[in-house]
């Protein structure tokens, strides 16, 4: 039988980055933080936490997580059903989310559902492409991804897809694509691209232009909100997300510099099999909003 102490200790020192940051979360001192882990480790007979800085958890370390975050999961949700009202206890529910949805359509479609329970919402931002890999860790308990195929022990629902514009503003194109845009412009005029994990820039000049990694030029910037504000800076051209294209390109600040060459992503919400309402109740609140505002292909069940 697991200590489930023990376990809160691994998932604190695990969030938190470190013994000593724990221990005041705790309100312990750092070596008894240690030892607790110590004891843990030691009744599973394997290394729970890579001591770097911050610290990580090992293999093993990231499957007791998710079994620990699961059993929080539930454990809130038998409070609520007996009416253990216990305000040091609240129900946390940690999602993962990529930048684009969190920019524009998650919020709204979660933050009454989160008021009325009187929930707490904690976000991990990753790129749509990793955000899986915090469910699989344990991490999160849901998230918004890219992969159609759900995880063990996990569900996997289509909510629809994110559209992406090549867009740029008006000067940036007359300066770098006067006459068409091309592989040789291409190659001369700087992008702006979110992040070196982020490969739907890549993607996409490869499918339309045949273009190679490396062959331009590109701003890097980690910020959904300030890579839309490079672009309408005119520090280059870049694929914003329909959601946020879509009014600016009514008002002429920017415009579509390859219409017709659209990139669409599509958005899979998975969660843990486990029998806890808040998991439902999220996806049906992400469900009705991707409806309203995600495109959406009907060949996808």
């Amino acid at each position: 039988m697991l200590d489930y102490a023990h376990l809160r200790a691994l998932s604190i020192v695990i969030s938190e980055g470190g013994f000593e940051r724990a221990a005041k979360v705790l309100c312990i001192t750092q070596s008894a933080v240690s030892q607790r882990i110590k004891q843990l480790e030691e009744r599973v007979g394997q290394a729970l936490v890579i001591r770097t800085t911050p610290v990580e958890a090992t293999a093993t370390g990231k499957r007791l997580l998710r079994h620990y975050s699961q059993v929080e999961l539930l454990e809130s949700e038998l409070r609520v059903e007996m009416n253990v009202d216990d305000p040091s206890l609240p129900t946390i529910v940690k999602i993962a989310v990529n930048a684009d949805s969190l920019a524009t359509w998650f919020l709204p479609a979660l933050s009454e559902v989160f008021k009325r329970h009187q929930w707490l919402l904690e976000l991990i931002v990753d790129d749509e492409s990793y955000t899986h890999h915090l469910l699989k860790n344990g991490e999160a308990v849901g998230c918004v991804t890219t992969s159609k195929q759900a995880l063990t022990g996990c569900s996997s629902e289509y909510l629809g897809d994110m559209e992406y514009l090549c867009v740029a503003t008006p000067e940036f194109i007359e300066r770098y694509f006067p006459i068409t845009v091309s592989q040789t412009s291409l190659e001369l005029a700087p992008a702006v691209v979110f992040s070196t994990k982020d490969k739907l820039h890549e993607q996409y000049l490869s499918q339309y232009f045949k273009m190679k990694t490396g062959s331009w030029r590109e701003h890097k910037i980690p910020s959904s909100e300030s890579f839309l504000d490079a672009i309408l800076q005119g520090l280059g051209y870049g694929l914003v997300g329909h959601l946020q294209a879509e009014p600016l390109l009514e008002k002429g600040l920017l415009i579509e510099i390859t219409p017709g060459k659209r990139k669409r992503v599509p958005l899979y919400w998975q969660h843990w099999n486990i029998k806890a309402k808040q998991t439902t109740i999220i996806y049906r609140s992400l469900a009705v909003t991707a409806k309203q505002s995600l495109c959406h292909d009907e060949s996808i069940n």
